[in-house]
């Protein structure tokens, strides 16, 4: 597991960073403008004092992104200084070629062949030491050297790379809304609370004589940039590693192309981690333009059979069944006019006879599923759906949230074999966060509470915490509970990888074909599971999602495990006690 280096935990370091770069800002404006140099032909100079960005930190106050101090070499030429003379710019680069080139390495002459004809300000050297940039902002000084400053910038560094990035995000220097230059947050954290961690930066316009010569400026001018606020994650970062670390051995059990995992508490929202596999890293700037995105919140995807959780739950809840109500399950049936089997008709051509309703769930019934929907009809399992969410954003506190789609009974391109088809997870596509958060209404006694990943704003006006919120009540406590208890009989009687030793656990597999433009794909699958416990009391909810596993298409086989690895290592992390003790009774 990837440690925080203790330097970066703390505020008073991230303050003496602050204070440290504030002196050195001094030093170097008065290198860049009062010492010999700077720029001909104009009557100010401006220079943007970028303010130092706030820090983005888990629960426990790790850091997960944060500024650190870089220097840089800016040339600054302006053609009107020079009359557009070829000969005199060349000169002037012949002379920056002769004072820089041995301190940087690299032949700035040779470095120029390859800029535009039109520039007039720009960076030749980032990610300069300090103790570097001491010296060359010295010679540029003693060598009257014009056109050529040495600025402090501030970097955005994320100490745990990639297995973060969907969540931090990023950040990118370019113009907002307005046309104003800066740093602005470009996805996840960064631009969700952009408004707290960006600060405030600072303008100074230097006069300057005839000769581009700065001319004495009132110290009372100098403003300082105010530094933004602090972000705190409801996210735990010794989870997300151990969620990270159990799906990425998922992906490479499995030989799936990429998966998704997801941990919150139903009972208020939190969440406790979110991990996408291969992601991006917010410190490497060619990842970012490939998989820039949160999957958890942005892709859609077919759920498969997780969602007869919520066909049933409409069912117990409307009374058209009860757990020990039966039916005929046939391998089968004609709905729509579309046929629709269940997924081991190869084995059971026939079905397999009479089930009761937990039955239904723990062989994962399609059929069974369809005979559900018959008996609600198309208003009230729609009515229950949009109940739990389905078709709509979570309201989540992260940027660019899909919203899942759906045809319900009333749209012009609705028909009857989608309701057949929708009862088991096709036809109706979800995010990652979507289908949690739906199934965590079963965790926490029928109530959605809305989705977050702040949980508290720190600025200079004061601490801002976030508090859990109830979004609606999509069934009733006792339907949860009994469903629960359905729910638990399909890990205990079924789904035997997906047991969590020393913890009752509730949940559901799922398997669901890949559509294409020319139907599904024959032999592609998403394998999924979404459980949660102690059952007892349900304190947190796990997803697990692998698309396209090579070694086995089944979420029992593939998904149900990583499930039961991850829920076995974070229960005790999260003081949650075994089924049965004392304490969790």
């Amino acid at each position: 597991m990837k440690e925080v280096p203790p330097t970066l935990r703390w505020q008073p370091a991230a303050f003496a960073l602050a204070l440290i770069l504030g002196l050195v800002v001094a030093r170097l404006i008065h290198l860049s403008f009062y010492a010999p140099g700077g720029l001909l032909g104009v009557q100010t100079l401006e220079l943007r004092l970028e303010a130092r960005r706030g820090r983005i930190l888990d629960r426990r106050e790790a850091v997960l992104a944060l500024d650190v101090p870089r220097y840089q070499v800016v040339l600054e030429y302006r053609p009107i200084a020079y009359g557009g003379d070829p000969e005199r710019r060349a000169a002037w680069l012949r002379r920056v070629d002769e004072v820089l080139s041995p301190l940087l390495g690299f032949s700035v002459q040779e470095a120029a062949r390859s800029w535009p004809d039109t520039w007039w300000q720009l960076p030749i050297a980032r990610e300069v030491p300090e103790d570097l940039a001491r010296v060359i902002a010295r010679r540029i000084e003693e060598a009257g050297l014009r056109g050529v400053r040495v600025t402090p910038y501030w970097k955005r560094i994320y100490p745990e790379g990639a297995w973060l990035g969907p969540v931090t995000g990023f950040v990118v220097f370019g113009p907002d809304a307005r046309g104003v230059e800066g740093r602005r947050g470009a996805s996840g954290v960064e631009r969700a609370y952009d408004g707290v961690l960006s600060g405030r930066a600072v303008i100074l316009r230097v006069p300057v004589d005839a000769e581009g010569r700065p001319l004495p400026l009132e110290e009372a001018a100098l403003e300082e940039p105010e530094p933004g606020g602090d972000v705190v994650l409801t996210l735990d970062r010794t989870i997300q590693a151990v969620v990270a670390e159990e799906l990425a051995r998922g992906l490479q059990e499995s030989g799936a192309q990429r998966g998704d995992a997801l941990v919150l508490r139903p009972r208020t929202g939190e969440i406790l981690a979110m991990v996408s596999l291969p992601a991006f890293d917010p410190n490497a700037p060619e990842t970012l333009e490939r998989n820039a995105r949160n999957p958890i919140v942005q892709d859609l995807y077919e759920p498969g059979s997780v969602f007869k959780i919520l066909t049933m739950a409409a069912a117990l809840e409307a009374g058209v069944v009860r757990p020990e109500t039966r039916y005929m399950d046939q391998g089968c049936v004609e709905f729509g006019g579309a046929p629709i089997c269940n997924w081991d008709q190869d084995r059971y051509p026939g079905g397999r006879g009479w089930l009761d309703m937990t039955e239904l769930l723990i062989y994962s019934r399609n059929v069974g599923a369809a005979y559900l929907v018959r008996l609600l009809g198309p208003e009230r399992f729609y009515a229950a759906l949009h109940a739990f969410g389905i078709g709509e954003p979570t309201d989540v506190d992260l940027p660019y949230e899909m919203a899942g789609q759906l045809r319900a009974y009333g749209d012009p391109d609705w028909r009857e074999a989608d309701l057949g088809r929708q009862s088991f997870g096709q036809a109706v596509s979800v995010t990652p966060l979507q289908m949690a958060v739906a199934v965590s209404a079963v965790a926490n006694d029928g109530l959605i509470m809305r989705p977050f990943i702040v949980r508290e704003l720190r600025t200079a006006q004061g601490i801002q915490r976030v508090e859990p919120r109830v979004r609606r009540r999509a069934i009733s406590a006792e339907t949860a509970r009994t469903l629960r208890e359905m729910l638990a009989a399909v890990i205990e009687r079924e789904a035997v990888k997906a047991r969590v030793p020393g913890y009752r656990m509730a949940g559901k597999t799922g398997t669901a074909q890949i559509p294409t433009p020319v139907g599904y794909d024959p032999r592609d699958t998403i394998a999924s599971f979404v459980g949660f416990g102690p059952v007892e009391d349900p304190q947190v909810l796990i997803l697990v999602k692998l698309d396209r596993p090579r070694r086995s298409p089944w979420g029992s086989e593939e998904a149900a495990p990583v499930f039961a690895r991850i829920a076995a290592r974070i229960l005790p992390m999260l003081g949650i006690p075994p089924s049965g003790s004392p304490e969790g009774r």
